[in-house]
């Protein structure tokens, strides 16, 4: 039986760069300069903890997580530029990374390509070091970047894409994200929606003591059947909150609903396909609206070239070249002008923060045209963490109504009940001059990572100017 010698893993660390005078150098690994771990507080010391200061504990312990990602990309770079990945036979260095670490394919290849991308553009490198991005964002703009069909754009745009990284919440960075590259690449975008299309299939599939029901195609199509299912699944829920309260009365809550949500979902789609069944062209009650977003520029573009026209390139850099769903899903503009050929198409005026402007009704709901508006500035429920979709939420007075606050879009966001509700017990939630919400609790502090980002006024050509303003101020402005 071979024995095999256990080598402490904290001996030794190798320097990512050459040391003058010697080709390979090692160091301990626990010298100041390589090891800053923070100690986990115990569950005493935790509870003590302000909200504010764990929250400042979280984030040191993803900064260490951050540099250490990027030290094992800088690390894989290194050894892809010199071919050192090829000494052992391995066709790719995303091959030796699955090899020495037990990567999956998918890690190896993002481990690549962030290397790159921090080897190319020093302004992505210097935002990894400061903390200003972090890792989702940089794997997430390393996988774009490593499009090859988006290359003749990536110089002019960096700057701006690690201005989205480091001042957008993730969700609201991703949809960015994504818009560039539709538009960067164009021609692949249009591709890939046409081979989902072209590829779309619907089965169901009996077993002995189930079924299972199995679809794919087009997002064009799946935000449409996700909007009618969501609608159908809402009507299900009241119908179990009705039958609730009549058991329980007035001890009602969502914790004695007698069905699931996924047991609810399942039970809408039977009673979609019924209704089908039953009557032609069927909906949830009150019919359902799905509101699709296109820059006018981006749309006057895709139909004077279905027209037979052929207009200028688009600017892949303009954020308001939108092509999108409210909820921030990338859709085909060839299937957004079908959708205004058999739809409807209204106007909506938006600022230079993407901010929906006034649309001058006055009334104390959100409703009609007015709530719709409000919906589209953002594609999520303003909460920070919270991923329920604007369509899901309720359109809500910032500044309350009860103190004075107007009923305006720049004074409206979209809340699910849960936060609106938790809002009301003290919290302050006020919206910058670039269109970024934030939140602070009682005591004062800000929630999230917002708190240690000063607000920046507005990008210029000699950089960003920031400036700093008391949330008075940005009330009374």
């Amino acid at each position: 039986m071979p024995t095999v010698t256990a080598v402490p893993a904290t001996l030794l660390s190798f320097h990512l760069f050459p040391i003058r005078g010697s080709a390979n150098c090692v160091t301990s690994f626990c010298e100041d300069a390589y090891m800053g771990s923070l100690d986990l507080p115990g569950v005493d010391e935790m509870v003590a903890m302000s909200p504010a200061e764990r929250g400042v504990f979280t984030r040191r312990l993803d900064g260490e997580r951050r540099e250490a990602e990027a030290r094992l990309a800088r690390w894989t770079h290194q050894v892809e530029s010199h071919g050192l990945h090829a000494v052992d036979g391995h066709r790719s260095p995303t091959a030796w990374g699955e090899a020495e670490c037990n990567w999956s394919g998918r890690e190896a290849l993002g481990f690549v390509q962030l290397g790159r991308l921090l080897a190319r553009f020093p302004v992505v490198a210097l935002a990894v070091e400061t903390g200003e991005i972090g890792v989702g964002q940089m794997h997430t703009l390393a996988r774009v970047a490593g499009n090859p069909r988006v290359q003749q754009h990536l110089d002019d745009a960096i700057e701006m894409l690690v201005g989205h990284a480091s001042t957008l919440d993730f969700d609201e960075f991703l949809v960015a994200l994504l818009r560039w590259e539709s538009l960067a690449d164009e021609d692949g975008a249009h591709d890939r929606h046409e081979r989902a299309h072209r590829n779309r299939r619907a089965r169901i599939t009996i077993g002995d003591d189930e079924f299972f029901l199995e679809a794919n195609g087009g997002t064009v199509h799946g935000v449409q059947l996700k909007a009618i299912l969501d609608a159908f699944t809402h009507t299900e829920w009241l119908a179990d909150w009705e039958a609730g309260v009549g058991a329980h009365g007035d001890a009602m809550c969502p914790g004695l609903l007698e069905r699931t949500d996924a047991q609810r979902r399942f039970d809408a789609l039977v009673t979609i396909f019924h209704q089908a069944a039953q009557t032609a062209g069927a909906t949830a009650a009150g019919g359902l609206v799905l509101n699709l977003v296109m820059g006018f520029d981006r749309f006057q573009h895709h139909l004077e070239t279905a027209l037979g026209g052929h207009p200028p390139a688009l600017d892949p850099n303009d954020p308001l070249a939108k092509c999108e769903t409210m909820d921030g899903v990338q859709l085909d503009p060839n299937d957004m002008l079908v959708a205004a050929a058999i739809g409807h198409v209204r106007r909506v005026v938006i600022d230079s923060a993407g901010v929906v402007v006034d649309v001058g009704r006055k009334q104390r709901l959100f409703t009609g045209a007015l709530r719709d508006a409000v919906m589209l500035g953002s594609p999520w429920c303003f909460w920070p963490g919270c991923n329920r979709p604007s369509s899901q939420c309720q359109a809500d007075h910032v500044l309350p109504w009860g103190t004075a606050g107007p009923t305006a879009t720049h004074n409206g966001g979209p809340g699910c009940g849960h936060h609106n509700r938790w809002r009301t017990r003290g919290y302050t939630t006020w919206r910058d001059h670039n269109g970024h919400w934030h939140h602070h609790r009682p005591d004062g502090t800000e929630i999230g990572w917002r708190a240690e980002h000063p607000v920046i006024d507005d990008l210029t050509s000699a950089g960003w100017r920031t400036q700093h303003h008391t949330l008075e101020e940005l009330l009374a402005g």
